[in-house]
């Protein structure tokens, strides 16, 4: 592992606050990105990690510069990757489903908080149905949608499989 440089806080990215903390999931000490199980540079810094920085706490994720990889040199200050366009295939995708079981529970809190997190209210499942009822077609129509898009890599320019 290099030494750390110091860089002016202007100059610091999300990494290097990330980096200043040791990981509690893979005991990566400050100054070294999280590692994966086998080893590698992680792609993204596990989330126990970045909370630490008060400013990351609420963001999803954080990925790992590209010059951090496995079996090269990196130094605290680099810049962060550019953000992942989300019409390529390596983007998040993003199903949301949302449930209460009786007609006096409002089902609008839970399609507003998905609404937050990037979800358009038109790619989230909702049902309202009772808790008795075994079978939620809802439920069971975003699992089909989820294991679909795992199973179909998408191209550039393509429609998100999401789309009803």
């Amino acid at each position: 592992m290099t030494d750390p440089q110091q860089t002016s806080p202007a100059e610091r990215s999300d990494a290097d606050d990330v980096e200043q903390h040791a990981c509690p999931k893979c005991d990566a000490q400050p100054g070294s990105p999280c590692r994966s199980r086998g080893g590698a540079v992680a792609s993204a810094y596990h989330t126990r990690r970045f909370t630490l920085v008060p400013r990351l706490k609420k963001a999803l994720r954080v990925p790992t510069p590209a010059d951090r990889g496995p079996g090269r040199p990196w130094r605290p200050g680099t810049p962060p990757p550019a953000p992942i366009d989300y019409d390529l295939p390596s983007a998040d995708i993003r199903i949301g489903y949302a449930r209460c079981s009786t007609l006096g529970q409002e089902l609008d809190s839970q399609l507003d908080a998905l609404s937050k997190h990037g979800i358009s209210r038109d790619k989230i499942f909702s049902e309202k149905i009772s808790t008795r009822v075994r079978v939620r077609p809802r439920f069971e129509e975003a699992l089909r949608t989820a294991r679909r898009s795992r199973r179909t890599p998408r191209t550039a320019g393509s429609s998100s499989p999401c789309t009803r």
